[in-house]
């Protein structure tokens, strides 16, 4: 967070809150807050791929979903550079290089990706279509395991992570091509009907379809809005 820190309220209380200058949030599997936008908010914002955030900190995703932190708190003097060096970047592009050199000089010199963490990913490559049953198999263990795992590892059970992985495909088709309907998106990701996605809309982001449909910039990365390659670094998951 550089220049106005912007605010939010949290469901239930009225109060609203000041944004940390490092905030680290963990997944979320509903609505919790509402953002308060005033002044010259400047932001910046690294979403991990699953498995990445734990193999550069050493901290379980199950301890931070539904959660948000200092993240100069948990992550100490790393981060605070990094916040001092993106905030002397002039651009968004420079940012991301920035942030880009500096974790993969924190990424261990040999990786350990769990077999829970290719089920995720893959998960990403088929957008959420895919059914829990259908890979469990691929990991050789059992289904109340695998789900234990996943959920450790990814911080949500298999079930709701295909289900935002979807969600945030839907986005992303509307976000390419605004002229493609709804009920179309619904068909092309595997959804039963346009309702069964509007339910997952209402649980994922407290909005339908067509009210989120005003707000993409603020749901879907910019990678996906000018047509530029994701960084590795930058994939939301």
């Amino acid at each position: 967070m550089f220049g106005t820190h912007y605010q939010v309220r949290k469901r239930g209380c009225e109060a609203p809150e000041n944004v940390r200058a490092v905030a680290l949030v963990g997944a979320r599997t509903s609505p919790s807050a509402e953002l308060i936008l005033s002044g010259n908010v400047d932001a910046f914002t690294i979403v991990f791929l699953p498995g990445a955030f734990s193999m550069l900190f050493g901290v379980p995703a199950v301890e931070l979903t539904n959660g948000d932190f200092n993240g100069q708190e948990v992550l100490g003097q790393r981060i605070n550079e990094l916040h001092c060096r993106l905030g002397e970047a002039t651009t968004f592009h420079d940012r991301v290089r920035v942030a880009d050199k500096v974790l993969t000089a924190a990424r261990p010199a040999t990786e350990s990706v769990s077999a829970i963490v290719h089920t995720a990913r893959a998960m990403i490559r088929n957008e959420g279509s895919v059914r829990v049953s259908d890979i469990v198999h691929q990991t050789g263990l059992g289904l109340r395991q695998f789900e234990r795992r996943f959920a450790h590892e990814i911080g949500v059970s298999p079930k709701l992570y295909a289900r935002i992985i979807r969600f945030e495909a839907a986005l992303q088709r509307r976000a390419i091509t605004p002229s493609m309907s709804w009920t179309d998106i619904a068909h092309d990701l595997g959804y039963h009907d346009q309702m069964h996605m509007v339910h997952d809309f209402t649980r994922l982001s407290g909005d339908s379809p067509e009210a989120i449909s005003s707000q993409l910039d603020m749901f879907v990365q910019p990678e996906v809005l000018t047509g530029r390659p994701a960084t590795k670094l930058a994939r939301m998951s």
